[in-house]
C-alpha cells in the first residue's frame, strides 16, 4: 500500500497533463471534445445529489475494484502468460507489452476518444503498480485515489 501512496500523485499528475495535452491537440485540430458522461453528470447543477451519490459509489468503489480485477488480474496476467508462452517475456523484467495491451483495452472500454491517451497511461501505470507491489490492492487504492481527485474536481466545478 505504501507503493500506491508513493506513486498515486505522480501518476495522477502525468495523467492530468496528458488529458490537458490531448484536449489542446484536439482543439488545434478543430475538435471540441465533449466531457465524459460522468463528468457531465457530476458538474450539472440540475442533477439531484441522490443521483450523484449513486454514481459516486460506482466511480469511487465499484469501478476501481472491478476494473483492477478485470484489467490487471485478468487481462494483464493473461497477456503476461501469453508473453511467456511465446518466449517474449522474461521472468523478473516488467512485461511492458502486457501492460500496453491491457492499458489500451482499459482506455478503449471507457468509450471516450478524448481521454484515450491519459487512460491508456493510467492502465499501464496501474499494471506497473500491480506488478511491482505484487498485490492488486495497490492498484485498486491508486485507482480509487485518482477517481477521488477527479470526483472532487467535478463537484468543485459543478458548484461554480
Amino acid at each position: 500500500m505504501k507503493l500506491a501512496l508513493k506513486w498515486f500523485l505522480p501518476i495522477t499528475l502525468v495523467a492530468m497533463g496528458l488529458a490537458w495535452g490531448s484536449e489542446q491537440i484536439a482543439l488545434l485540430l478543430g475538435f471540441d471534445p465533449p466531457p465524459q458522461d460522468l463528468v457531465k453528470l457530476f458538474t450539472d447543477p440540475t442533477v439531484a445529489w441522490q443521483i450523484k451519490a449513486k454514481f459516486a459509489v460506482f466511480a469511487l468503489v465499484i469501478a476501481p475494484v472491478l476494473e483492477e480485477i478485470i484489467f490487471r488480474m485478468g487481462l494483464f496476467n493473461l497477456c503476461r502468460w501469453i508473453g511467456r508462452k511465446m518466449k517474449r517475456e522474461t521472468e523478473g523484467k516488467f512485461p511492458l507489452v502486457a501492460a500496453l495491451v491491457s492499458g489500451a483495452v482499459f482506455a478503449e472500454v471507457h468509450l471516450h476518444a478524448a481521454t484515450f491517451v491519459p487512460l491508456w497511461f493510467l492502465g499501464v501505470a496501474f499494471a506497473g503498480l500491480y506488478w511491482k507491489s505484487g498485490t492488486i490492492f495497490s492498484s485498486m487504492l491508486c485507482h480509487f485515489l485518482f477517481n477521488l481527485i477527479n470526483f472532487t474536481l467535478c463537484l468543485t466545478i459543478g458548484l461554480e
